[in-house]
């Protein structure tokens, strides 16, 4: 059976790009002969974004545009383009350009025998760019966070650029908090597999329109750690429970 990919677009306001971004992401995938679909899920753009997206799928089936007039937030925008998807493998990138779309039939290929697979900006063969001081040095204090957090060691926890098996992410869904804006942080934390793998690509510049980086995005990473720590201590203590009860049960 031949694998069938999702790529997961999530947006707001990106009315400027979403166009070129979506003929690009099907060229490249179209070249490596690659069955796939593009699933948008618009967090209703003042600037018309979904009636773009709405515009290139009429003519093309694969393009699936999705408005959501009641929910914000990155998070919550992939996670609801996964219960969407109709592809066995999802892959997440952003549509302003910063990600490298020629990398995503490597992440696809990568998904055939990984769980997980990030686009790192950290490893020997990726790189920040022309990224922001400030935001490289918040990017790797956050990295240090996740080797505290995580014995799985990857180099760029916070990349918004990667792909998961969907039988991978379905089987644990129901324990993510789908908020915040570091999905990929969230799911590191939660999914228990050391099928992990990582591909280096070089952070670019937005084409378009404003970053949406802001507080509200501090605040929710915070409360991601807290969470997940949280997660982790009530694992560990189920865990040392059930081992008691064991003891408890053998009989000499």
């Amino acid at each position: 059976m031949k694998h069938k990919a999702s790529i997961i677009l999530p947006t707001f306001n990106e009315a400027g790009n979403i166009k070129k971004c979506v003929e690009t992401i099907k060229s490249i995938l179209e070249i490596h002969n690659l069955n796939f679909e593009i699933i948008i899920v618009d967090d209703n753009s003042p600037d018309g974004t979904f009636e773009v997206a709405q515009e290139l799928a009429l003519s093309d089936r694969r393009i699936r545009p999705f408005l959501r007039t009641t929910e914000k937030g990155l998070s919550s925008a992939v996670t609801y383009g996964y219960d969407k998807a109709s592809g066995d493998q999802f892959v997440v990138v952003d549509a302003d350009f910063q990600h490298d779309y020629s990398k995503i039939p490597d992440v696809i290929e990568l998904l055939k025998e990984n769980d997980i697979v990030v686009a790192s900006r950290r490893s020997k063969d990726g790189d920040y760019g022309n990224f922001p001081i400030f935001r490289k040095l918040g990017s790797l204090f956050a990295s240090k966070i996740y080797e505290w957090l995580f014995t799985v060691k990857i180099s760029d926890p916070m990349s918004g650029f990667f792909g998961i098996r969907r039988s991978v992410y379905f089987s644990t869904s129901d324990k993510f908090k789908r908020r915040g804006y570091k999905i990929l942080f969230e799911i590191l934390g939660v999914v228990q597999t050391d099928k992990i793998a990582e591909i280096g690509y070089t952070f670019g510049l937005r084409t378009w329109g404003k970053s949406k980086l802001d507080l509200a995005v501090v605040f929710y990473f915070l409360l991601d750690i807290v969470s997940i720590k949280w997660y982790q201590l009530k694992q560990q203590h189920r865990l040392l429970t059930e081992s008691k009860r064991e003891k408890c049960n053998i009989h000499p």
